[in-house]
């Protein structure tokens, strides 16, 4: 099996999870996709090289190219996708989210990690970078994924829905959030760039049952957010 892990400034995580992957012995490769660090990200990993490959992106072309270069360059059926910015993953969480895969009962695990939530209400599960799908089942649709940006999520979703997914809890596993590894104005860059995606992914994903006014507004929501974007790189 190949772990994929995409990794954009997260220099603080990164390492502690090639170590653990490295550790549960199970994955035939690790492939980290870089996608255009301005920090330490690659030279914090230099020494798992060559038990690990790297691949480099030049600039930052957003999480789903990321993703896609490290299907293109992964050689095992089956494959794990994980969040370098996860802390408090297992050789047990591995090996329960790659089970039902395995085992034929699922075509796609979603590894919930410890997020928001308001009791029972937990909104945010379903769009985990912890996943475990087959290559083969993830092909068709990489042409399509590579410009969706932290969109992938909800792309990958609607790819599957449908079909047998099941969802594993991690309950020892979070997620940091930009907040805690990023100055203020990086980490609100951040959360806007991703709630555009988000949305954008949404309206296309959704553009058939959503009615017309809404559609609207949501455009114009996307619309007001890229201009809060160019204000803040400009």
């Amino acid at each position: 099996m190949s772990v994929i892990i995409a990794a954009y400034n997260e220099e603080r995580t990164l390492p502690s999870i090639v170590e653990i992957v490295l550790a549960w012995g199970k994955a035939k490769e690790i492939i980290v996709v870089d996608d255009g660090s301005t920090d330490q990200t690659v030279k914090s990993i230099r020494q798992f090289i060559p038990r690990i490959s790297l691949v480099r992106h030049k600039y930052n072309q957003g999480k789903a190219a990321a993703m896609v270069d490290g299907v293109l360059t992964c050689q095992a059926d089956l494959i794990i996708f994980l969040d370098a910015d996860t802390v408090g993953l297992t050789h047990k969480d591995l090996d329960r989210m790659v089970s039902p895969v395995v085992l034929g009962a699922a075509e796609m695990v979603l590894g919930a990690a410890r997020f928001w939530s308001a009791g029972a209400f937990e909104p945010f599960n379903n769009l985990t970078g912890q996943r475990v799908l087959r290559r083969k089942t993830i092909i068709p649709f990489l042409a399509k994924m590579r410009n969706l940006g932290y969109g992938v999520e909800l792309f990958l979703n609607k790819q599957y829905d449908g079909k047998p997914v099941k969802t594993v809890r991690l309950p020892h596993v979070f997620i940091l959030g930009k907040l805690e590894k990023q100055t203020l104005p990086d980490a609100l860059l951040s959360y806007i760039k991703e709630i555009r995606e988000l949305l954008t992914q949404l309206v296309t994903q959704y553009a058939d049952e959503i009615g017309p006014h809404a559609k609207h507004i949501f455009r114009e929501v996307i619309r007001y957010i890229s201009r809060m974007l160019d204000a803040f790189t400009a």
